[in-house]
């Protein structure tokens, strides 16, 4: 049954890899492990797009566990580990988290090809104004956020901004939870709150090793938000995330932390708040077909909006004068050019245009949940 398991393992991540897949769900139903794939944003089964078969033995999670090195004993309380394992398809870096349910562990593994490069700033899909703010601002210093929700390339943008400082001459230090890919480049902390290394315990400490460059991998609470925004005030660029719906949440949300008005407005220079957007198959337009494996999709796009140190300010005075409008993603864009199409990166496995999305009115944004709409080419 463990060379069963262990077989069933390698094939269905040689699989997910091939797809070009970001994550693998293992679900506990009734007797067996029900499996699927996460492929351009989409949950789909397994066995819909490939030939893993429908009904996996529960043995496959013992088998990842010892893997990522994680303890078979420990079934009630959740498990996070990493592996990296070779495929036919290239090797891949697999961050395993476990989770106890009432049918048993469930398993979610993230996929990270180990020969994929981190992008260059350059190459994110920033307008030629927004790249220009953003390099202007980072090397003036101060704190930049990327926001967003879950999985739409934060940490892509962070790690682009951070191999370009540290291309610079910049000393570069991070702090990680974990700590998905080791770069020779820079200083990498992981987070290990067994031993008390928090995010902000680990900030705290940073800013004793002298670097130019901070970044924490994302602001969940008062304590670390509040040393973020010293680390901004005192002459470092501190990078981090935070998860939000628009570019002026996070501001709000900062406030709600009880960091100080004029503190934030001071610190605070640059939010970058970004998402993805599909791109549909150019040979079935999204109904679905043998070239996209009946996703409808070739992948995804990112696209960005930047709220600058003046639009920042804005935001803290009208909150403080109880003024705050629910401004849309439209306005916050409108003082970089009348024409507001974006030039945007390809998903995996599509080809870059140019051109053909433009930001949508908060209404829709909010209705499709991914703040774009469609546009014909110029």
């Amino acid at each position: 049954m463990v060379t069963m398991a262990s077989e069933a393992v390698d094939e269905i991540i040689a699989v997910a890899v091939w797809l070009r897949a970001s994550d693998i769900h293992f679900d506990p139903v009734a007797d067996h492990l029900a499996i699927r794939f996460r492929i351009h944003g989409k949950l789909i089964d397994a066995d819909a797009v490939s030939h893993v078969a429908r009904i996996i033995p529960r043995q496959v999670v013992g088998r990842l566990k010892v893997l990522a090195r994680l303890s078979l004993t420990e079934r009630r309380r959740p498990q996070d580990g990493q592996v990296r394992l070779e495929t036919p398809h290239g090797a891949v870096d697999v961050r395993v988290a476990t989770m106890p349910t009432v049918r048993g562990e469930r398993v979610v593994a993230r996929l990270l090809p180990a020969d994929t490069e981190w992008r260059t700033v350059a190459s994110l899909g920033l307008e030629p104004a927004q790249l220009h703010e953003l390099r202007k601002t980072a090397a003036m210093g101060g704190m930049i956020l990327i926001a967003g929700r879950v999985g739409v390339g934060k940490s892509t943008t962070l790690h682009a901004i951070l191999a370009e400082r540290s291309q610079a001459g910049d000393s570069v230090l991070t702090i990680e939870d974990p700590v998905e890919r080791k770069i020779d480049a820079y200083s990498q902390v992981e987070v290990d709150e067994r031993v008390g290394l928090t995010f902000a315990e680990g900030l705290r400490n940073a800013l004793r090793q002298d670097p130019d460059v901070l970044m924490v991998g994302e602001i969940r609470d008062e304590a670390t938000a509040q040393i973020a925004v010293r680390a901004g005030l005192i002459g470092h660029l501190m990078l981090s995330t935070i998860h939000a719906d628009n570019a002026e949440q996070v501001v709000l949300r900062l406030l709600e932390l009880g960091i100080d008005a004029s503190l934030l407005a001071s610190a605070l220079r640059l939010v970058i708040w970004q998402t993805l957007t599909p791109i549909l198959c150019e040979h079935c337009h999204g109904h679905g077909c043998g070239d996209c494996i009946g996703l409808g999709l070739v992948g995804r796009r990112a696209i960005f909006s930047l709220l600058r140190a003046d639009q920042i300010v804005e935001v803290v005075d009208a909150k403080h004068g109880n003024k705050l409008r629910n401004r849309s993603l439209r306005t916050a864009q409108s003082q970089w050019h009348g024409d507001r199409r974006l030039s945007v990166y390809s998903g995996s496995g599509a080809a870059e245009r140019e051109g053909d999305i433009t930001v949508a009115e908060q209404a829709e944004m909010d209705r499709d949940g991914y703040g774009v709409s469609l546009g014909g080419s110029e």
